[in-house]
């Protein structure tokens, strides 16, 4: 029988592993690979680098989620050799396969920009999370010693989706270190290259966004291009004017790229995103699949690859399943079609923005808050089953 091989088990792959234990004749083999035993949400991760939720109620157990015929296989992959359908990893043996679906996720990308992996914390992972609110805590109750203004100032570079998110939970955040260490107003100053924020929202709602963090002591600085980080602060022009931030805590949320790995492997790809065909696969070899932040499908008629999110990965990891199940079953391939349920940004635990099946249906404020959570527990539902989306669910 056919072994199939999902590599990653995130949003997509663990869609696409659960939904070819359904797709596919019985007897198929089916390894799900991840280097780690616990799956993140981590549409979630800026609530843990801000400290607004614990690390277990963005997580759960891989094995717990998985049918009976998908097999778990904890390693971490080195690189992919498509010609022999062969996958190398860092600590596991080699592994063959017959189909293969690449859902390895994203890292940070630093652009190569001076100073910046040195002297930044990025947001990738629950480590990566968990250290910055600790850095941040470290750092504030350093003031009493230091009296470095630095201590209390905190600097966000980048204010795209995840950057926005980050700064809403760090209006409650600063206010709690600000009463648990008993230090004078802590600073948050974002930087951002851009002059319009948050251009997948309505102009009305992106503005109500950046209106109500500035309302709530965030400073946000436009049009404002980095070109240097340093241990203390961030370096950036202002037209022709050279200025600096300083801030004890740095934090990059500037851009993400797909998994080193696609790099790795030799593979033509761009910031490791491989161009695939409708089907998500690739002409060269068919039998291989690459979604979420590793795949670059342009939908027809369109000029740019479809924007990485979270809901995309899923819904591409159940469109391979079926393609596989309907490859293995002598049925025709469905080409994915894309249609987004709409756009959610969080701005703290009670607020957000929102534009649901289109720009139609605008919401702001703690309604948009709502749906959030509403929009994190039916994704759950969906990747995990009804079962741990009753356990981790936030409604």
């Amino acid at each position: 029988m056919a072994h199939i091989l999902v590599l990653g088990a995130g949003y997509g792959g663990l869609t696409a592993a659960r939904d070819l234990a359904k797709s596919t004749p019985a007897g198929t083999q089916i390894d799900l690979v991840d280097k780690n035993v616990l799956h993140v949400e981590k549409t979630g991760l800026h609530m843990i680098a801000a400290g607004t939720t614990r690390a277990d109620a963005v997580t759960f157990d891989i094995h717990s989620v998985l049918p009976s015929n998908v097999n778990f296989i904890q390693a971490c992959v080195k690189d992919l050799d498509l010609d022999n359908k062969t996958v190398h990893f860092e600590d596991h043996d080699d592994i063959t396969y017959d189909y293969i679906v690449v859902a390895l996720g994203f890292r940070s990308e630093d652009f190569g920009l001076e100073g910046a992996s040195d002297n930044a914390l990025i947001l990738q992972d629950l480590d990566t999370a968990k250290n910055i609110y600790k850095t941040m805590n470290k750092n504030i109750a350093n003031y009493k010693d230091s009296q470095d203004p630095a201590d209390l100032s905190i600097v966000v570079c980048g204010a795209g989706f995840t950057g926005i998110e980050i700064l809403g939970e760090l209006v409650d955040t600063v206010k709690i270190l600000k009463a648990k260490y008993g230090v004078p107003e802590i600073k948050v100053t974002c930087l951002e290259m851009a002059t319009r924020i948050l251009p997948m929202f309505d102009e009305e709602l992106a503005n109500y966004a950046v209106s109500y963090l500035e309302k709530n002591g965030i400073k946000l600085l436009t049009g404002a291009k980095i070109t240097k980080i340093e241990p203390k602060a961030v370096v950036y022009m202002d037209g022709e004017e050279e200025k600096q931030v300083e801030g004890s805590t740095i934090l990059w949320t500037v851009g993400v790229s797909g998994s080193d790995v696609i790099k790795d492997s030799g593979l033509e790809a761009r910031r490791n995103r491989v161009t695939t065909t409708s089907f998500l696969n690739i002409e060269e070899h068919p039998e291989a699949y690459f979604i979420g932040d590793d795949s670059a499908m342009i939908p027809e008629g369109a000029e740019r690859p479809l924007p990485t999110t979270g809901q995309l990965a899923s819904a591409e990891g159940v469109a391979v399943a079926y393609n596989i199940g309907a490859a293995l079953n002598g049925k025709e391939l469905k080409p994915f079609v894309y249609t987004s349920l709409g756009t959610i940004a969080s701005l703290g635990q009670n607020h957000g923005i929102a534009e649901i099946l289109g720009k139609g249906y605008k919401f702001k404020g703690h309604t948009a808050s709502l749906l959030k959570h509403l929009s994190g527990d039916r994704s759950l539902m969906e990747v995990a089953g009804l079962k741990t989306a009753f356990k981790k669910g936030t409604i």
